[in-house]
């Protein structure tokens, strides 16, 4: 079955934008404008080529797979000309509903994309996601492919775990993700953790984001809380099925 990705996005001055593109699963793919030639909309074009010299205030991302019900939303954002997280977007599967604010605003300039990570809800180990917003405007995103009773770090798109990219940075908010049908940590109380956790070289525990199966009708809801970051912190999954 085909799978697209909608994303539904306001600016400032009130206009809207309507990307909307195929995707593969745990595949990060950019999401450009519309080509239906439904909508009087440039089709084809990055975010920010299109909307040049606007800023983005609301956002949702929608994922639809044809007859089905099974895409999730793993993550999205806006990302700058070099590949960097600007801001999360938040998304669901396709009877989400609204169209919340973004984190920060987003001004459009040539090279500002969205990019988007969905995934098929199953009763198996996942790709496990967390999408963090500090309180100084910094952004990204941490994901890991679960293995089964195991500790997996979670990284960045770089290859940096969670110390090492956000030293110094206090998180205050992130939304997490992990489509497994029947939750994160389901055949016994010894083997997962039903969270995403937050550790720091002591193994002292900093901080949990128990994550949404990426399929609701409400939008990826923010987890509010301050987490200073140190160098060698880190964020980890550990799944069973």
């Amino acid at each position: 079955m085909a799978t697209q990705v909608s994303v539904l996005c306001r600016m400032s001055d009130g206009t809207f934008t309507y990307l909307r593109d195929a995707v593969s699963a745990e595949t990060l793919t950019q999401i450009k404008t519309d080509a239906s030639g439904i909508l009087n909309i440039s089709p084809n074009l990055g975010i920010g080529t299109a909307n040049q010299g606007k800023t983005a205030t609301h956002a949702l991302g929608i994922v639809q797979t044809d007859s089905a019900t099974t895409g999730c939303w793993s993550y999205g954002a806006f990302y700058d000309p070099q590949g960097t997280v600007l801001c999360p977007i938040q998304g669901g599967g396709s009877a989400v509903t609204g169209l919340p604010a973004l984190s920060k605003p987003v001004r459009m300039q040539s090279g500002v994309t969205v990019k988007v990570s969905y995934q098929a809800v199953a009763d198996a180990v996942k790709m496990a996601s967390i999408a963090a917003v500090c309180a100084s405007g910094k952004c990204d995103i941490f994901t890991a492919t679960a293995v089964d009773d195991t500790d997996v770090s979670m990284q960045n798109a770089s290859g940096a775990t969670w110390g090492e990219a956000l030293a110094g940075q206090t998180v205050v908010q992130a939304y997490a993700s992990y489509p497994a049908t029947n939750g994160l940590a389901d055949t016994g109380i010894v083997d997962g953790v039903d969270a995403l956790f937050i550790e720091s070289a002591s193994g002292q525990l900093l901080g949990m984001y128990a994550p949404e199966l990426g399929n609701q009708s409400t939008p990826s809801a923010w987890i509010r809380q301050a987490i200073r970051v140190s160098q060698n912190d880190t964020a980890t999954c550990r799944a069973n099925v």
